[in-house]
């Protein structure tokens, strides 16, 4: 689905990404690991189009693609949860799930309730969140959530999460696991960030390991041993 090839990125001197290959195949769980300063920020952010590359060549279903954007990238079906929450605090939680779509309609009223309707059937599969509650009056995790049910309402082929569950309960980070599987079973691809082993090893298909802004190897989890 995704196969990135000799991609580079420099910041100044300092070279990010250095010449590098990475694939992602459809419907799979591919954990990215590595320390801080590897560069699996770098790449999502350039999958996302919220970095250009120096070089290098990115495609989709083997077609070369330029993501100048994230709204670019959504119209190729990426999809992107950032660690850092990106949600407005003074409006609904309705209205931030589907903040996207209400910018495009080009009616003059909004139908709040069939909005909040919308929004919990999506929150259903998550928690039991209000979708008429402020953004600000929500704890962390239930926020960290917020964030995931708005990109599950995107008609992804990719979704990139970036350590989802640093700010979820282990319950709520069971629920992410089992949400995780259907849509890869549902043909969707998942690049999962997290520096947790135990969880990459529970519940990912492959791994890649990034160092100092190299690739340097992809593994099955199955055939691979946390040590």
């Amino acid at each position: 689905l995704l196969q990135i090839s000799n991609l580079s990125k420099s910041f100044g001197p300092v070279r990010a990404l250095k010449g590098v290959d990475f694939d992602l195949r459809r419907g799979e769980i591919h954990a990215i690991a590595g320390e801080n300063g590897a560069g699996k920020s770098t790449l999502m952010n350039i999958i996302d189009g919220i970095l250009r590359p120096d070089g290098g060549e990115i495609r989709l279903d083997g077609e070369p693609v330029r993501i100048a954007s994230p709204a670019m990238a959504q119209g190729l079906g990426i999809g992107f949860v950032h660690q850092e929450i990106a949600l407005c605090p003074d409006v609904s939680v309705a209205e931030n799930i589907f903040m996207a779509a209400t910018n495009a309609s080009r009616s003059f009223l909004m139908d709040y309730k069939a909005l909040n309707r919308k929004a919990a059937e999506v929150l259903r599969q998550l928690s039991d969140i209000d979708p008429a509650a402020m953004v600000r009056d929500l704890p962390i995790s239930k926020q960290q959530l917020v964030e995931i049910a708005k990109a599950l309402t995107l008609d992804c082929r990719i979704l990139i999460l970036d350590e989802p569950t640093a700010a979820l309960t282990e319950a709520e980070a069971q629920l992410l696991f089992a949400i995780m599987r259907r849509l890869a079973d549902q043909g969707i691809s998942i690049i999962y960030i997290s520096h947790r082993m135990v969880e990459i090893f529970d519940n990912c298909d492959r791994v890649s390991v990034f160092r100092d802004g190299t690739h340097v190897v992809t593994h099955n989890v199955a055939d691979t041993e946390p040590s």
